[in-house]
């Protein structure tokens, strides 16, 4: 069974803005933290551009991949989503302390709890039900 044209505008309005802000919130949160922490602990390490070069490259294949799943209905897809602000949130942790300027730690540790916050909230939990039923009816 098809969705509407009508159906579709109604369920982007709905849900697109909740699927958009955790995607960037996970983004942003992935790259202040981890080029933070690259910088931070391996400041005059000779690969430190290839280090922050594979942790982009790995939280770029996790969220796209994940948000792709997602939006592909399959139920999985979450855990490949929800390590990345979890981590994020792991590293900026490991940087409190560490002389980082506080508007910016704060900043930092403020992003990936909002990430997850967007991911346990109602709406993105209702969106998610819904993209796992749309996949079952194209079955």
């Amino acid at each position: 069974m098809m969705m509407t044209p009508a159906d579709f505008q109604a369920f982007m309005r709905r849900y697109f803005a909740t699927f958009l802000l955790g995607f960037f919130m996970c983004v942003i949160s992935a790259a202040l933290s981890s080029g933070q922490w690259i910088d931070s602990h391996w400041r005059h390490h000779p690969d430190n551009p290839s280090y922050t070069l594979l942790a982009s490259a790995l939280s770029t294949l996790l969220l796209c991949g994940g948000h792709l799943a997602m939006v592909r209905g399959r139920i999985w897809a979450m855990w490949l989503v929800l390590p990345v602000p979890a981590v994020a949130l792991l590293m900026t942790l490991s940087l409190v302390g560490s002389g980082l300027n506080a508007v910016l730690l704060a900043i930092m540790l403020v992003l990936p709890l909002l990430a997850l916050l967007v991911f346990n909230s109602g709406r993105h939990r209702e969106m998610r039900r819904r993209l796992i039923e749309l996949r079952q009816l194209r079955r």
